[in-house]
């Protein structure tokens, strides 16, 4: 065991690192396939997004609406053209224009879970000082279930 000459040993020669580059053709049919389930599920989502703008931009009146109830309650009677205008976005006119008083209510009724309250249907023809007697519960419970109406509806 002593014959062996230890200094005469030499490292071994190491081979050169595998490059990452190019990758196999497996690879980059996943990769090509990963990119393009990105770029579709992004235009998705781009398309829902200018789907629900109409949503956002009644969400935003009925926030300034609500904003002026505190000071003029009279404003209140703008909440139901509100939600009929929202509607007008989704629905043909003949469709949402024809309908009037508790069928109307039926309508929005129907595309959402949470009914709306029944004082929508004649608040848009309440006297200003009717509208002043509402209690500030009454017409944030309005606002909060309008809200989620707008929300939340069902399209066709």
């Amino acid at each position: 065991m002593a014959d062996i000459p230890i200094p005469e040993l030499h490292d071994l020669a190491l081979p050169v690192p595998i490059s990452a580059w190019p990758p196999a053709p497996a690879a980059c049919a996943l990769l090509l396939l990963l990119a393009l389930a990105l770029l579709w599920q992004g235009l998705r989502q781009w398309r829902r997004y200018q789907r629900n703008a109409y949503r956002r931009r009644a969400v935003q009146r009925l926030n300034a609406l609500q904003r002026a109830c505190e000071q003029d309650p009279a404003q209140l009677q703008q909440l139901p053209g509100l939600l009929r205008h929202t509607a007008l976005q989704v629905w043909p006119r003949a469709q949402v224009a024809s309908l009037h008083g508790e069928r109307w209510l039926h309508q929005l009724n129907q595309q959402i879970d949470t009914p709306l309250p029944p004082e929508l249907v004649e608040l848009g023809y309440w006297p200003a000082a009717h509208c002043a007697c509402l209690d500030a519960s009454r017409r944030a419970l309005l606002f909060t279930r309008c809200r989620h109406w707008i929300q939340h509806h069902v399209c066709p």
